[in-house]
């Protein structure tokens, strides 16, 4: 065989070797995911979180300091306090084991959501105490359902719930929403609804044909907007204040590998917790301070 013809085959195993390697160094292309404005989300400051919280599920500061992040998990009806990132901390009972979520401090008082809908709360001042007196319980102020996000809204002492799996939402492409009164004393009371247009949401970054899950809300009550997080969706949702969709963000699986908490302190910087976080099998609490 001549020189020539054997330099032709050469070229020909040689060019899909080639364009394999070429494929394979697109497809490990790194992904840039942006970040909501005000806040990088490739600078992030992880913080210590106790063993306790492997299973987290909501945080939530008060509205006038953040010396104290209160936070809770899904199974023990417990409430933790403690200063971001320090080993020591405190809890306090307020029910029996269940599947509790969200939580939000409003009106002198803690507020925790249970996964089918009903809603805790209890003073403020009962966190020096073992276990909460005064506990209040809403039951069927909303349709049973599957809910996961709970925040408050300080200026008007509203409670904001969010659908994570609602028959009523079935068939639709809105993700609805309810809003409760709390009292003086701690008791609920209906006070309206909304609703999230997924449309809105695909508009900006696609949903890729699921619906819109949401795992956890806070407001940032610098811009007055929602923000909404889906850890099915791995997807931090942006809204205005008519609920309107004025942002959507994938989140990188890798620093978001189940994102089930978010709250803002009163400097503006944004926390999101991680249920069940890294390597070790621990839950992650992420900072990410305002710009």
């Amino acid at each position: 065989m001549s020189k020539e013809m054997n330099g032709r085959k050469l070229l020909l195993i040689c060019m899909p070797i080639a364009s394999l390697f070429f494929l394979t160094a697109c497809a490990q292309t790194t992904q840039v995911y942006r970040s909501p404005k005000g806040y990088d989300f490739n600078k992030g400051e992880k913080l210590f979180l106790p063993d306790a919280l492997h299973e987290l599920s909501g945080i939530a500061f008060p509205a006038e300091s953040s010396k104290h992040i209160f936070a809770n998990e899904d199974e023990n009806g417990l409430v933790y306090y403690f200063a971001p990132g320090e080993h020591q901390y405190q809890q306090i009972k307020f029910a029996k084991k269940g599947d509790y979520e969200g939580i939000a401090i409003s009106n002198g008082y803690i507020v925790v959501l249970e996964s089918k809908g009903t809603v805790y709360s209890f003073p403020y001042s009962d966190i020096l105490q073992r276990e909460a007196t005064n506990v209040k319980v809403g039951k069927d102020l909303i349709p049973k359902a599957e809910y996961e996000s709970l925040a408050a809204s300080q200026s008007d002492s509203l409670l904001y719930i969010i659908c994570k799996k609602c028959a009523v939402d079935k068939s639709s492409s809105t993700v609805t929403g309810y809003v409760l009164g709390l009292s003086k004393e701690g008791d609920f009371f209906k006070k309206g609804e909304f609703k999230i247009d997924e449309k809105q949401i695909d508009l900006i970054s696609s949903l890729k044909g699921k619906q819109f899950r949401p795992s956890a809300l806070t407001k940032n009550k610098r811009t007055n907007e929602w923000y909404i997080l889906s850890s099915i969706n791995k997807m931090l949702v942006v809204a205005n204040e008519k609920w309107e969709v004025v942002g959507a963000f994938p989140l990188d699986p890798s620093l978001f590998n189940q994102p089930e908490a978010i709250a803002f302190d009163d400097s503006g910087s944004l926390y999101i917790g991680n249920e069940g976080g890294d390597k070790a099998n621990k839950a992650t609490l992420l900072k990410f301070k305002l710009n």
